[in-house]
């Protein structure tokens, strides 16, 4: 009987360390539309008075096909950004075969502590990328895209 109490015990605990690691989002933004053969060719980061923005540049992937391979797009596929409780950004972007970008961002004097691609079985779709992007504190998101040259914009404000 003891044993199968302690067994109990260490089951509860295991589940509600389980719910504290998983920080549920506090935010999810999303638009694009649905697209295939882009290349998140760089990402840009710019500090302002009030916000820090994060610009990703988008062409079309080399595997494209010419002419177009290597050229900017004419669109910017589908994108999700969730930033949960933990000050963690997940950023999600669909039709993208490949990233040109550098695998891990890690910056000093910002709001942001670094950017990574997640990579692994978890992330093993071909035909999206995965990000995450920490920050050093909470934040609120805004996200819009724009064309010519394509690229979507996330700016992250206090």
């Amino acid at each position: 009987m003891i044993k199968q109490c302690k067994l109990s015990f260490y089951c509860i605990v295991f589940v509600f360390s389980l719910s504290i690691l998983e920080a549920k989002p506090t935010q999810v933004l999303s638009g694009g539309s649905i697209s295939d053969g882009l290349d998140l060719s760089a990402i840009r980061i710019g500090k302002h008075e009030r916000y820090t923005r994060i610009v990703f540049d988008i062409k079309y992937w080399e595997g494209y096909g010419a002419p177009k391979a290597g050229t900017s797009s004419d669109t910017v596929g589908h994108y999700t950004f969730s930033i949960d409780e933990n000050h963690s950004i997940e950023a999600e972007f669909s039709g993208f075969r490949s990233s040109s970008t550098k695998k891990m961002i890690k910056l000093d004097e910002s709001i942001i502590k670094t950017i990574e691609v997640l990579q692994g079985e978890a992330y093993g779709d071909d035909s999206s990328i995965f990000y995450r992007i920490l920050l050093r504190q909470s934040a609120r998101l805004k996200v819009f895209h724009l064309y010519n040259p394509a690229r979507i914009v996330l700016d992250i404000s206090e």
